[in-house]
């Protein structure tokens, strides 16, 4: 057995000679600190101090907080709106008749509850008797209205009210070509919608060419159009709303153009294509008896009460003027904002008038500028007979007395080099040698 050690040692001492100096080196280094903590004499005791121990928390109560917190977009309840529901419909299921009042009173300042839509969903967070929610004792802390992947109203709970945060996602635009030709027994209309562009955005170039062409009179067989859109994304998710970049239109001789720039849109010399809006939409200049204020705060309970609008002390029955060309998309009754009318003036431009008396338009409608489409009144949740009236840029109310209403619309000097630009880039896309062969077949249709 002394042979056998004898021989591994060996074996071990020619292998450490065998190695590079710097790996011996540090290997003796090593084993010499290793005897030395071996040999040291050890004199430790133990701290007669208490140790401090960390306290101790129920696991439950953490794991109840954690949820809360890291799940919040979990509802109580959720609501998907079917064809003849009506908001009342889910608010008596709980018994919430009062709430639903408080929440309408929020709601006078962005007004998205007054149309009910199929596929829209609603999201309830609910306190109380949550086990059988049996309508007793159920508080409604927070509501989310989902009225598409883009657009998302909150009503939060604020002591005995509500208020509200409206979310508008941008996300993003891809473009789309779409070339035709209109054939023989055909339309503009239908040729363009068997390609693709919808509807509205058909209707969308008839506004904006119709003051050069009239399409149900001097359009024929043979003219060619070429058309940008874009489509809106969240993600990979299309919301489903698209707008016109650009389009041409060759009609015999002529080419008719309309191209968008920062909102608005002009012919290929940069002259607009819509009219400018009025500043005011009643004749006499009437006292300002509230003016916009976003972050207006209720005097009594403190709560944010956003003035979208600028009040406006006319008497009852004053007559009320569109400041724009546009459709009307809405002539509702509300129980804060009484009788009121919405109009769409393009994809950018729309208006509100609020406590009106009575409306002289209907929804679908066509206005013109100056026409007059309502009487003042006093209806609604109102101290007196006055107009109040919204106007909105992208979604977004802004001060209709400001400066950012389009009074005069038309390409500035300073931005005529941009605009040149962007005209050439959509030309570009819309005669792209690819763009013609993936529509050849497509042309022949209706």
């Amino acid at each position: 057995m002394l042979n056998s050690i004898k021989q591994k040692l060996i074996s071990l001492f020619e292998l450490f000679s065998k190695l590079p100096k710097l790996h011996r080196q540090l290997i003796v280094g090593l084993s010499l600190v290793c005897m030395l903590l071996v040999l040291a004499p050890t004199s430790y005791r133990l701290a007669s101090t208490d140790i401090a121990l960390p306290e101790l928390v129920d696991p439950e109560y953490i794991a109840t907080v954690e949820q809360h917190v890291s799940m919040p977009n979990i509802p109580d309840y959720e609501w998907v709106v079917e064809a003849g529901d009506t908001l009342g419909d889910v608010f008596s299921l709980f018994n919430l008749s009062y709430t639903m009042s408080k929440i309408l009173e929020a709601d006078k300042n962005v007004l998205s509850l007054d149309v009910i839509n199929k596929g829209d969903k609603y999201r309830f967070w609910l306190r109380g008797n949550d086990d059988s929610y049996d309508s007793k004792n159920i508080v409604l802390t927070r509501m989310e209205q989902v009225l598409g992947i883009e657009h998302q109203v909150v009503f939060q709970r604020n002591g005995d009210g509500f208020e509200y945060q409206e979310t508008i996602l941008e996300g993003s635009w891809r473009q789309r070509r779409i070339n035709g030709v209109i054939k023989s027994g055909s339309s503009f209309y239908k040729s363009a919608v068997a390609l693709g562009l919808p509807a509205n955005d058909v209707a969308v170039i008839g506004r904006l060419l119709k003051s050069k062409l009239d399409f149900s009179r001097h359009t024929a067989a043979g003219d060619k159009f070429q058309v940008v859109i874009s489509s809106q994304y969240i993600g990979d998710i299309a919301t489903g709303n698209t707008k016109v970049e650009g389009v041409r239109f060759f009609n015999r001789k002529q080419v008719y153009s309309a191209f968008s720039f920062k909102g608005n849109y002009f012919d290929s010399a940069g002259d607009g294509l819509e009219r400018a809006f009025s500043r005011y939409v009643v004749n006499a200049r009437y006292r300002v008896s509230s003016r916009f204020n976003p972050r207006r705060k209720h005097p009594i309970t403190g709560l944010i009460r956003p003035h979208n609008g600028t009040d406006f002390a006319t008497p009852k029955g004053t007559s009320i003027y569109s400041p724009g060309d546009g459709v009307v998309k809405r002539v509702v009754r509300h129980k804060y904002a009484g009788l009121y009318v919405e109009i769409q003036h393009s994809y950018k431009y729309r208006t509100r008038y609020l406590h009106l008396s009575k409306s002289l338009v209907r929804k679908g409608q066509r206005v013109k500028r100056g026409q007059k489409i309502a009487l003042s009144g006093n209806t609604g949740a109102s101290t007196g007979a006055h107009l109040h009236y919204e106007f909105h840029v992208n979604q977004k109310p802004i001060n209709a007395m400001g400066s950012k209403v389009p009074v005069v619309i038309g390409v500035d000097r300073k931005s005529m080099l941009a605009y040149k630009k962007r005209v050439l880039d959509l030309i570009k896309l819309m005669e792209s040698e690819k763009l013609t062969k993936a529509n050849t077949n497509s042309n022949n249709s209706g």
